[in-house]
């Protein structure tokens, strides 16, 4: 007898037994506790929601799409799996960790098959008779829990709107999983659900510059992500321990740590962040490839500061999958960015998401916005500064 978890989102969802076995697995609880939009609470207050329930919501909205698949019984329930530990491999604050783990663990938080094998996630999958291999691969992508169009991305769009309180990430979710069916495994979004594709386009792109790479986001995240780089640095803290720690661990064990990852936390903890020295448009900056380690090093050494405080924020935006998603037009496929001169428009306006930022504490910002505009040989345009660009007075 299926149970039904109730969802803020999609209202109440059916459970399988064997889902809610995986779910009560450790490694599925261990997500209660990681937020999952890393420190966007510090702008929306509402923000505390966590990989947890995001999984429960993608495992929903995969269940219904594997549903229209032309496949066996088994390969649906694989499809739901991947759904619901597509997540598993997120380190404390979600996507605030990523660049760590990559760096140190040489893993993405797709590569969820060395955190099944060997656990009781292998256990229920096996009595299932599922196959944690392909369970993992589905992860991996392409698929429709990680793909061109796929059930990840309709479901945080919709669930980080809700908790942000910021309306842009809402589009006609149920209308587009109603509207697609498959060739295979491949997703084709009828004609029909045009409009709901190209919204969930826009959506994405509100979303970027409102939360997801709102600046405060962004000095909260650089300064946690070299607090902890800091602490492996230093051999206080193990990187493989971040694929079994929480939200709670972390923040516990940096309040424990003398010199500067406790300053750091202590910043955090109390929002005294540090400030934008610069904060422009990636099209002004003169440099095509940085590398925002050496220039760190670089800036704080010429200002005659500790390297610790002066922070590169350049990150890359990644063009959006859906982009390429496949939409049946009157009997002819096309790629939704062929049919649809908004979603090209968008393309193009995404460039403007992507900014360089400088970031040091409040008593340093002169000095380093100084050295940091010469260093990056940003482009001087007075009186045309762009919507929150921060740059020094000249």
């Amino acid at each position: 007898m299926p149970k039904a978890i109730q969802d803020p989102i999609h209202g109440s969802i059916k459970v399988e037994d064997w889902c809610m076995e995986l779910i009560d697995t450790p490694q599925l609880q261990r997500l209660r506790r990681i937020n999952q939009i890393g420190f966007a609470n510090l702008v929306y207050p509402g923000a505390n929601h966590t990989r947890f329930e995001h999984s429960i919501g993608v495992m929903h909205i995969a269940a219904r799409l594997a549903d229209k698949m032309t496949c066996d019984e088994r390969s649906k329930m694989e499809v739901v799996a991947a759904a619901l530990l597509h997540d598993i491999g997120h380190a404390p604050f979600s996507h605030s960790s990523e660049i760590i783990v990559k760096k140190y663990l040489r893993m993405e938080h797709e590569d969820v098959l060395p955190l099944i094998k060997g656990t009781e996630l292998e256990d229920v999958l096996n009595d299932a008779g599922l196959r944690p291999r392909k369970i993992a691969e589905l992860v991996k992508g392409p698929s429709i829990v990680s793909g061109d169009i796929d059930a990840d991305r309709m479901d945080y769009l919709v669930r980080d709107s809700y908790y942000t309180g910021v309306a842009y990430g809402v589009f006609d979710l149920m209308r587009l999983v109603d509207k697609i069916y498959f060739d295979g495994e491949t997703p084709i979004i009828d004609g029909s659900a045009l409009r709901a594709a190209e919204s969930l386009l826009i959506s994405r792109f509100m979303m970027y510059p409102t939360v997801y790479y709102h600046h405060v986001c962004r000095i909260a995240r650089k300064m946690y992500e070299k607090a902890v780089e800091y602490c492996i640095e230093e051999g206080e803290l193990e990187a493989k321990l971040l694929l079994k720690m929480d939200d709670y661990d972390m923040v516990a064990f940096l309040r424990s740590r003398n010199g500067y990852a406790g300053e750091v936390m202590e910043l955090i903890d109390s929002r005294r962040l540090f400030k934008r020295a610069i904060y422009v448009n990636r099209s002004r900056v003169g440099i095509e490839k940085i590398n925002a380690r050496r220039a760190e090093v670089e800036i704080a050494a010429e200002v005659g500061i500790d390297e610790k405080y002066v922070i590169v924020d350049a990150p890359q935006v990644e063009e959006a999958k859906e982009l390429k998603a496949v939409v049946d037009v009157d009997g002819q496929r096309m790629k939704l960015e062929d049919v649809s001169p908004l979603v090209r428009a968008l393309k193009e306006a995404e460039k403007d998401i992507l900014k360089l930022g400088v970031y040091t504490k409040k008593e340093f910002v002169e000095e380093v916005a100084r050295v940091a505009v010469k260093y990056f040989n940003i482009e001087r345009i007075p009186k045309q500064k762009k919507l929150d660009e921060v740059l020094p007075i000249w």
